[in-house]
């Protein structure tokens, strides 16, 4: 199975939840796919307007088949993360999130074909943007890194990703 065909499987997974565009381009960088994601959870008493709270949560998630990933790729999600990604799409250029916003994670997904060295081995494991929104009380933004090493078949992620790692791990890369 190429990177292709696996992206092609993935993408189906996330069919069902997710709005799908492909392809998706970020300050000129190209994404074989975009995944948006949004889900609104409100309690209420007796009336829909009596509502006691309301969280909204959200998840962008960028698709890439690379023949290997490099530290540039990564600087590069890094530089698309915080001049694009987060002040457009998350808080929609506005100065903070919308009222009711709880989390929203950003979530890149590299499929390599090739090995992934040890350099970017570290670099991934360490990859980390988390943002809050006066403080904490508007949400936060969170990248999530997942990395498909196709030649030797792992997963690896940073510290935001350790579940999606976990639940991917199971599945035969």
């Amino acid at each position: 199975m190429t990177g292709q065909e696996f992206l092609e499987k993935l993408l189906q997974s996330y069919q069902s939840a997710f709005d799908i565009t492909r392809p998706y381009d970020v300050n000129g960088d190209k994404f074989d796919a975009y995944a948006a994601f949004n889900v609104t959870s409100a309690k209420y008493v007796l009336v829909k307007k009596a509502e006691l709270w309301r969280a909204n949560c959200f998840e962008h998630t960028f698709f890439a088949c690379r023949p290997a990933l490099t530290t540039e790729d990564l600087a590069r999600f890094r530089e698309d993360i915080v001049t694009f990604i987060e002040p457009q799409i998350v808080r929609g250029g506005e100065a903070c999130t919308a009222e009711h916003h709880m989390y929203t994670y950003i979530t890149g997904i590299f499929i390599c074909e090739n090995g992934i060295p040890g350099e970017v081995k570290k670099q991934v494991k360490q990859f980390k943007y988390f943002k809050n929104y006066r403080l904490g009380f508007r949400g936060y933004a969170e990248a999530r890194l997942l990395v498909f090493d196709r030649e030797n078949h792992k997963v690896l992620g940073n510290r935001a990703a350790k579940d999606l790692v976990k639940g991917y791990e199971k599945v035969r890369v």
